[in-house]
């Protein structure tokens, strides 16, 4: 891989980071913010979804590192300003896996001549498909 494909790869990989760091941030906040009977179940599942993408930011941080480039810090978690229902904040959290997934398919074109890199892209997407499989069946009334 050259130079200027490896800055690519990283800046690419640096948005994604953006992207599971807001995550990890909207996760934990609907944990907060869940009240109910119920709340206990929704709140491991937010939860589990936060370490999910903070594992995930971990993973794009090191290869970051590991290509040259410096991983970003910035976090842009868009957090609602009024109370939601938890059917809100799965719909919001399955458009939010929705954009990652299409983000790291986007990826694939610029990592195409590199087996490692496509093999670590296509693994993330593979994990981001189960999370959409999983808010999908929770969404689902029948």
């Amino acid at each position: 891989m050259n130079d200027s494909t490896r800055r690519q790869v990283a800046a690419a990989f640096n948005e994604a980071l953006e992207h599971e760091l807001g995550s990890i941030v909207r996760y934990l906040h609907d944990s907060f913010v869940v009240y109910g009977p119920n709340r206990d179940p929704i709140v491991q599942h937010f939860r589990a979804k936060a370490r999910e993408s903070f594992e995930h930011a971990i993973l794009l941080g090191e290869k970051i590192a590991a290509l040259g480039g410096v991983p970003t810090a910035k976090v842009e978690a868009d957090l609602p300003a009024k109370r939601r229902t938890v059917e809100q904040m799965l719909k919001s959290d399955l458009e939010n896996e929705n954009e990652a997934i299409a983000k790291y398919q986007s990826y694939l074109e610029l990592v195409k001549d590199d087996v490692a890199l496509d093999f670590f892209v296509r693994r993330i997407i593979i994990e981001e498909q189960q999370h959409i499989d999983d808010l999908t069946k929770l969404l689902r009334t029948e």
